[in-house]
């Protein structure tokens, strides 16, 4: 229950901060979301719209033989690249590991297994 000392708090903070608040949060009563007046929301740039289904894992095992081998390569060469920043193709994807695996796919990182 919102007490009234709560309420004319919130209708302060309203005014000096100029966010509009929304009800319905599961931590409380109240919460405040929105922009300033003078903010913009800024666009999330995505370069990668295909999400998990990029690399494909049946492209992938085209290039390595087996899931097991890809898995252990991906985790090896995303270690580097998380280390040195440095991806050898032109990346869709963020991460270390997503970057790791387009390489894979290219052809620029192969291993060898005795």
């Amino acid at each position: 229950m919102i007490k009234d000392k709560d309420i004319e708090k919130l209708k302060e903070m309203k005014e000096d901060l100029k966010y509009i608040p929304t009800q319905g949060n599961r931590f409380g009563d109240y919460n405040f979301g929105g922009f300033l007046d003078d903010e913009e929301e800024k666009p999330v740039k995505l370069k990668n719209l295909d999400g998990l289904r990029y690399p494909s894992i049946d492209n992938l095992l085209e290039v390595v033989d087996s899931k097991y081998k890809l898995a252990y390569i991906a985790a090896k060469r995303a270690k580097i690249i998380k280390k040195t920043d440095y991806s050898s193709v032109d990346n869709k994807c963020v991460k270390p590991v997503g970057k790791a695996l387009e390489e894979i796919l290219a052809g620029k990182v192969t291993a060898k297994f005795e």
